[in-house]
């Protein structure tokens, strides 16, 4: 398996994604199903690729919540298959990892609004520069 980091520091401080490329679809879903085992089996059946965003933690701190995102910028993993990387599916996961580092960096709702305002152009951003640096990564197929 091949794995590297991609990032974005345009909006808010640096996230990071790890990328996995499996080397068959066997083993991307095994470890699609490990890192969110509360799918039943046979959830990762059809897909072809998949981003699984990091846990927003939330704990009952002196009688209010309080929510944190990891301190060293970890925004999820972004899993694709070898031999099944098409252009449709990076972008696609590309859009799901965008839309994390938008509700850890910019606000949690990520309803952009019906006019290309600040907040589309500030997702736009995001995914243009998580695009950016997957497709420019020498370990990127």
């Amino acid at each position: 398996m091949r794995r590297f980091a991609i990032s974005t520091d345009r909006i808010g401080p640096v996230r990071w994604c790890w990328v996995r490329i499996h080397p068959d679809l066997d083993d991307f879903r095994a470890a699609a199903q490990r890192t969110a085992p509360w799918h039943g089996a046979g959830y990762w059946d059809g897909c072809l690729g998949c981003f699984q965003p990091v846990s927003y933690r939330e704990r009952f701190v002196d009688g209010h919540w309080v929510g944190r995102w990891p301190a060293n910028g970890y925004a999820g993993v972004l899993r694709l298959i070898d031999g099944h990387v098409t252009s449709e599916i990076v972008a696609h996961e590309l859009v799901h990892a965008a839309a994390q580092i938008y509700r850890m960096n910019v606000r949690s709702d990520v309803r952009l609004g019906s006019d290309c305002g600040e907040h589309e152009e500030q997702f736009a951003y995001l995914y243009g520069e998580l695009h950016g640096s997957l497709m420019s990564h020498p370990d990127f197929p």
